[in-house]
């Protein structure tokens, strides 16, 4: 009772209601209004190709009235200026017209001069016409080359780089991957669709995996490369993974293998580990060395000063203090047998300079017994020698000089000999 005089009351007193509900039709000026305020070009079409009606929302998107392009003829005449493109549009309007198609997508020459892009579609009206519906998609157009462009840019990144892109959304399920031309594997192919990523690995890497999504979109952030590996088929590869957020709660994770630069670090690591060790060694020999020096110029100290202490005791003894053999020469030498030290007197003697002489092995200026004695005796035995006769220095000037030597061996407190010193006087 109560639904029924509800009902009655809802379409009283509201104008035109009982006309509504006597007319299933609506009134000739309704329609011209819709017409009229339509957002869209319209354009009634006869059989002649004539146009017969032109709503205001065409001359808004194209500039022309109905006394511009009275005909579709000259409609595309006028919108189509350059002959080439007008007879591909006319081909695929007389599709458009006869039905073939429904709709056609074309630019324009509009009456300012500018060009636009248009979208027309067809509807069949009784009597053999035609009604058009002109969409102004200038905007939509452009859009779409600017996606395209990005997109074919995207692409173009992609395949130059050596990685796998991975689409997930936030619990890690895979919605779509992409590998570039120069990735060596697809890690996870397509066949895995909509797996969780976090699934494909063992348990410790997938979960690392799942902790740098979390973190990713928590912080809305890229997270901070992850570093694995992963075994198959006995042989172990090595990736690394990069989380990067997008909209709506979808990640990018970028995979690359990393197994050239891991086992480029390690030769790295591996020849560094080297050069520490021969650096290691080295430090060692040229320690050693200098320890032996320094034991070598202290027993030289000693063994000179000991030499000169006798020497002055004689002279002493003697009564002849002050008168010193005239031509005598000292030279010291090292274990080797190379010069080290080189008295005033052999520089005299010998025609070198004490520069010259150093790091020249001794024996190098005698010929002769003094030669076999200083290597054999004194450096292999540790035996003080003297030789007399038989022995010739070599000077500097190529002559040669007979002289009598005298060598002591320098020992340490091992007594390991450490070095000669040799006395040198003309025969």
């Amino acid at each position: 009772m109560t639904g029924n005089n509800t009902t009655h009351d809802a379409g009283r007193g509201v104008p035109g209601a009982d006309d509504a509900r006597e007319s299933p039709h609506l009134g000739e000026d309704v329609y011209t209004s819709i017409l009229h305020e339509a957002p869209d070009g319209l354009v009634l079409v006869n059989g002649e190709g004539e146009f017969r009606y032109l709503n205001p929302a065409f001359t808004r998107i194209t500039g022309y009235t109905r006394e511009d392009v009275p005909t579709l003829a000259l409609w595309f005449e006028r919108a189509h200026p350059n002959p080439v493109y007008r007879e591909k549009v006319l081909d695929m309007g007389q599709e458009l017209l006869r039905g073939d198609r429904d709709t056609m997508v074309a630019s324009v020459v509009c009456r300012d001069g500018k060009v636009r892009d248009v979208e027309l579609r067809r509807a069949s009206i009784e009597g053999g016409r035609v009604l058009l519906t002109v969409r102004d998609i200038t905007e939509q157009v452009l859009t779409e080359e600017h996606l395209r462009q990005a997109t074919s840019e995207l692409t173009a990144v992609i395949e130059a780089f050596p990685d796998l892109f991975i689409r997930l959304n936030a619990d890690g399920t895979i919605l779509d991957s992409r590998a570039g031309r120069l990735a060596e594997t697809p890690l996870v192919p397509r066949t895995l669709l909509g797996r969780r990523i976090q699934d494909l690995f063992p348990a410790g890497i997938g979960e690392a995996l799942l902790g740098a999504l979390q973190e990713a979109v928590r912080t809305d952030a890229s997270a901070a490369p992850l570093e694995f590996s992963h075994t198959e088929n006995e042989e172990t590869r090595y990736y690394e993974a990069r989380v990067v957020p997008l909209y709506e709660m979808h990640l990018m994770v970028i995979l690359r293998e990393i197994t050239e630069r891991k086992k480029a670090e390690e030769e790295l690591h591996r020849h560094r580990e080297h050069l520490e060790e021969l650096v290691a060694e080295r430090t060692a020999e040229l320690e050693r060395a200098n320890q032996q020096l320094e034991r070598l110029l202290y027993c030289i100290e000693a063994t000179e000063r000991k030499t000169a202490e006798e020497w002055l005791d004689s002279l002493v003894e003697q009564g002849t203090l002050g008168a010193a053999e005239p031509g005598e020469a000292r030279i010291t030498t090292d274990a080797a047998g190379t010069v080290i030290i080189v008295s005033r007197e052999a520089e005299l003697l010998t025609g070198y300079t004490g520069e010259e002489l150093a790091g020249r092995p001794i024996w190098s200026l005698f010929s002769g017994d003094g030669r076999e004695l200083l290597t054999g005796e004194v450096l292999g035995r540790g035996r003080p020698v003297e030789c007399a006769e038989g022995t010739a220095l070599m000077k500097n000037d190529g002559s040669k000089q007979a002289v009598r030597i005298s060598a002591d061996p320098i020992v340490d407190a091992a007594g390991v000999v450490i070095g000669v010193v040799c006395t040198i006087r003309r025969a």
